[in-house]
């Protein structure tokens, strides 16, 4: 964000309506400024904004309130086999040209761009690491973000306890540093296939939305719904994204509910304990494509919240019923405790903990 005159009038507006910047952030706003509204709505609120000076601080909380849900790192992992042993630096001795893979992808001009010529680098010998930004320009948004940037990282490490594999961290912040993990990961593949190392692509294991029925995602998803690490403490299920497989017929104590709907959007406190979602005869009709967990969390004295996000998102969006598994981590920490390199240490050691149990719970309930 690079402006040189703080927003008035309708350019305020345009960023106030975003869904992002909800009515909280706006009256927490009013509030500081001594201002109580009746009615808390963006009817009323708003036109008072528009008239009224935005201090610097105002706009930049505004603004960054309205970047929070993209800029959330989304992860994706998954592992390779290999056949044989191997050395990072010899698979990847030339640069990858990711400026040239973007345009050959395009029918037209994309509207993104990588910044600079990143490259893999080696954080020790049985790990590497491609970290990048890209700069994204939209046209048809208003003036406060035509351009903004994102990162996205592919990490890529050596396991050996019994056969060697390799451990895929795919790190993304919108859709498109998505798009650009998926290119650097086909030249990966590319890379192992040329040397041998990987023999097909059956060697290259992700959990995937069909890997499972019905009954055994519901499942998959419960084994989360519990205190598997000595950091986190479990204490609820607040949100479900609930569809209705039209194939199976609905259980005869909910048919004449279930039978008028399509989808069901949950929030709540505690759903794990909810008498649609527990009882297993009504598991064959539910199709789980994401669920949020909330948990306690106590990492070395310091304590908070941790609000984990489990799913398939592509089967959310397209019901892409190949969809790989994402998980998503938001910490809420004292203010004391909240800062970057904290952050990313909690965050980096919650991650290897839900990769463990993510693997243990997927060879017990995978049905393929």
């Amino acid at each position: 964000m690079n402006k040189d005159i703080l927003p008035q009038g309708d350019y305020i507006r345009q960023l106030l309506v975003k869904s992002n910047v909800t009515n909280a952030n706006i009256n927490f706003l009013m509030r500081e400024k001594g201002v109580f509204l009746g009615h808390n709505e963006k009817n009323n609120s708003v036109p008072l904004l528009m008239k009224s000076v935005i201090s610097p601080r105002d706009y930049s909380v505004l603004y960054d309130t309205q970047k929070t849900k993209e800029e959330s790192i989304k992860y994706r992992t998954s592992s390779i086999k290999c056949n044989s042993d191997f050395d990072f630096t010899d698979i990847f001795d030339t640069a990858i040209d990711l400026h040239t893979l973007i345009v050959d992808k395009h029918t037209y001009k994309p509207n993104y761009k990588i910044i600079g010529n990143p490259t893999f680098y080696f954080e020790d010998e049985n790990t590497a690491i491609f970290e990048y930004q890209i700069e994204r320009e939209n046209l048809l948004s208003d003036w406060t973000n035509n351009k903004t940037y994102h990162n996205g990282a592919i990490t890529l490490k050596k396991v050996s306890e019994q056969d060697i594999q390799i451990s895929v961290q795919q790190n993304s912040t919108s859709k498109e540093t998505f798009e650009v993990n998926n290119l650097i990961m086909n030249v990966v593949k590319e890379k192992l296939f040329q040397k041998s190392i990987v023999s097909s692509n059956d060697d290259i294991i992700t959990v995937k939305f069909n890997h499972f029925d019905n009954s055994s995602r519901i499942k998959f998803f419960y084994s989360f719904a519990s205190d598997f690490n000595i950091y986190l403490e479990f204490k609820s299920i607040t949100d479900i994204d609930v569809y209705l497989d039209e194939n199976v017929e609905s259980h005869n104590d909910v048919k004449i509910f279930l039978d008028e709907i399509d989808n069901l959007k949950l929030n709540g406190k505690g759903l794990q304990n909810h008498i649609l979602l527990n009882k297993v005869e009504y598991f064959p009709k539910l199709i789980f494509g994401a669920v949020k967990f909330r948990y306690k969390l106590n990492y070395s004295g310091i304590e908070g919240s941790a609000i984990i996000n489990l799913g398939f998102p592509d089967y959310v969006k397209s019901k892409d019923e190949n969809s790989d598994f994402q998980i998503s981590i938001d910490l809420v920490l004292n203010k004391q405790d909240k800062n970057q390199k904290t952050d990313n240490a909690i965050r980096k050691k919650l991650l290897e903990l839900f990769e463990i149990k993510k693997v243990e719970s997927y060879d017990k309930f995978k049905i393929i």
